[in-house]
């Protein structure tokens, strides 16, 4: 670029620059701000309106869970799906043979999935609440978290207090399937500060945490986009504070790992 054009542009582009650093800087202090139950309804609003479509609903498996499931479940496993959400992978586990208890936070999403159960006629029991504080019902072979959705609890202790929880619905024998987010790079240190600068001034009651990954979620300002971006070891951390053996783990594009008592 050449002539009079260069200046503006430069002008205008490092100001645009600098608006979006603002922006997400006052997306974390304002997440900091939150009490931890006004963070769980925020998340909660992020998965009101995800996956609603009836095609993505009935689309079956990903490859990666197709070959994770079939791996470390076995027939007629009574399985507990925790995130089943409008029931994309709820409805195909049916298919396939396994008996399932779903539970998510959204109750828009759930209802949904009960119609979408009756009309393939198929039957599961369904919950709605965090499983951080839902009772769990039953005995189940095994617990899976759906699509990264184990990241999406808050606060390193709550993620090892619902691993004990799951850990005492287990039959013997029992798996906790997990997938989650791998950090690519080593967390900036800058935007959990501002986090944690806004929770201490306002007497918040959450921790934020390096990792954690705070955004804002388009045209819903009721919604935090939150997840919690996991570095090599930390899950392994997790599961030994549980009480609980990782017998699989895999960092690929997807992070899977299988926890047993």
């Amino acid at each position: 670029m050449v002539g009079w054009r260069k200046a503006p542009y430069t002008l205008l582009s490092s100001a645009a620059q600098a608006l979006h650093l603002a922006s997400r800087a006052s997306m974390y202090l304002a997440a900091g701000a939150l009490r931890l139950h006004e963070l769980r309804e925020a998340i909660e609003n992020t998965w009101d309106d995800f996956s609603r479509s009836e095609a993505a609903i009935l689309s079956g498996l990903m490859s990666w869970e197709s070959a994770f499931y079939g791996r470390f479940l076995k027939p007629g496993d009574q399985v507990l799906l925790v995130g089943c959400g409008t029931g994309r992978d709820l409805i195909a586990l049916l298919k396939l043979g396994y008996r399932i208890d779903g539970l998510d936070v959204s109750a828009h999403a759930i209802a949904l999935a009960r119609r979408m159960l009756e009309r393939e006629r198929l039957a599961a029991e369904l919950h709605t609440g965090p499983v951080e504080v839902l009772p769990l019902p039953g005995s189940f072979d095994a617990v899976i978290f759906s699509w990264f959705c184990y990241g999406y609890i808050p606060q390193m202790d709550s993620r090892i207090a619902v691993l004990h929880k799951v850990k005492a619905r287990l039959k013997p024998g029992g798996r906790v399937l997990i997938s989650y987010v791998v950090a690519e790079r080593p967390p900036r240190s800058l935007p959990i500060g501002l986090t944690r600068l806004a929770a201490r001034l306002t007497r918040s009651d959450w921790r934020p945490e390096l990792g954690d990954v705070i955004g804002p979620v388009a045209g819903d300002r009721r919604a935090v986009r939150y997840e919690h971006q996991f570095q090599e070891g930390e899950l392994e951390s997790e599961a030994r504070a549980a009480s609980l053996t990782i017998v699989f783990h895999r960092r690929d594009d997807v992070g899977t790992a299988v926890l047993t008592a």
